[in-house]
C-alpha cells in the first residue's frame, strides 16, 4: 500500500502494479511501457486530487491537473488560516501598542487582551510554524491567545505564503511529466516543478517494471484518503486500455473485432 511520512506520499501500491503487469502479459503488450504509462496517468489524476481545489475535481473530464480558480482558492484559503492565529489591527495601532507594551502582553480593562504585538516577518513566521501541526493544517486560536499584528505587516506575509500555492499539486504534476504522461497545468503550478519535491522514475524488479510516485509537500495528507479509489479506478482504465489495444490489434491482422 501507499507509504506516508509528514507531508510525504509514496505512491507505488504493489497490488496496482502486480495486476497492471499481468494485464500487459496477458495480451503481449510491452511491460515497461505499459506500466510507465498507467502509472503516469495516476500521478496526473493523484495531482487533479491535491488541493486545493475550488471544485471537486473529476476523474473522467479532462486532464488538466488544475485550473486559475483552484489557485485562487488556495491564495484565499491562506489568508483565511493565517487569520486564525493573528489579531490585525491598523499600524499605528500595532505601533503604539508595542511601544506601551514594551514587548509584553497587550492589557485592556485589567485583563490580558492578547499575548504581545508581533513586528517583524520573522516573528510572525515563526508564530506561524508554532502553530501548525504535523499535517501542516494551521490551529484555531481565540482571544487572548491572539497576538497583534499590524495591517501591512500581515498582508506582507500572508503574499509570501501565498506564493506557495500549488507546489502539492505540482509534485504529483512532475512526477506525471517524468513518466511520460500528458496534461496542462496553469501557471500557479508549473512556477513550482524545478523546486517542488517530487518525482516519478520506473525501476526493473525481479517480478518486472515498476513505477514509483513520490511527492512532498504540506497538505498531501488531504489526498491520502482518495488513494486507494484513485488506484481502483486507474485499474479499472487499464484493463480498458488493454482492451482497446488488443481490438486495434486484431483489426490491424485483418480479422473481426467485437
Amino acid at each position: 500500500m501507499p507509504r506516508y511520512g509528514n507531508n510525504k506520499v509514496y505512491v507505488d501500491d504493489s497490488v496496482f502494479q502486480q495486476k497492471a503487469r499481468k494485464l500487459a502479459r496477458k495480451l503481449g503488450v510491452d511491460e515497461h511501457k505499459f506500466v510507465k504509462e498507467q502509472t503516469g496517468i495516476l500521478a496526473r489524476e493523484v495531482a487533479k486530487m491535491t488541493p486545493p481545489y475550488a471544485k471537486f475535481p473529476s476523474l473522467y473530464k479532462g486532464t488538466s491537473v488544475g485550473t486559475a480558480k483552484d489557485i485562487k482558492q488556495g491564495e484565499w484559503a491562506v489568508y483565511n488560516d493565517l487569520r486564525k492565529i493573528c489579531f490585525v489591527v491598523p499600524d499605528n495601532v500595532a505601533e503604539r501598542t508595542h511601544r506601551y507594551a514594551k514587548g509584553g502582553p497587550v492589557y485592556r480593562r485589567g485583563g490580558i487582551v492578547a499575548p504581545g504585538v508581533i513586528v517583524s516577518i520573522g516573528e510572525l513566521a515563526k508564530w506561524h510554524k508554532r502553530n501548525e501541526d504535523h499535517k501542516g493544517r494551521t490551529k484555531d486560536l481565540d482571544v487572548p491567545h491572539l497576538p497583534w499584528v499590524g495591517e501591512s505587516l500581515f498582508l506582507k506575509y500572508v503574499k509570501s505564503q501565498q506564493k506557495n500555492v500549488g507546489i502539492a499539486k505540482a509534485a504529483f504534476y512532475k512526477a506525471s511529466l517524468q513518466l511520460g504522461a500528458k496534461g496542462a497545468a496553469v501557471k500557479g503550478i508549473k512556477r513550482h516543478i524545478a523546486t517542488t519535491s517530487g518525482g516519478g522514475s520506473m525501476t526493473k524488479t525481479a517480478r518486472g517494471p515498476y513505477g514509483l510516485i513520490r511527492g512532498a509537500a504540506k497538505g498531501l495528507w488531504h489526498v491520502k484518503r482518495h488513494l486507494p479509489a484513485l488506484e481502483r479506478n486507474r485499474l479499472i482504465k487499464a484493463v480498458k486500455r488493454l482492451e482497446y489495444i488488443n481490438r486495434q490489434a486484431i483489426k490491424q491482422s485483418g480479422f473481426k473485432a467485437r
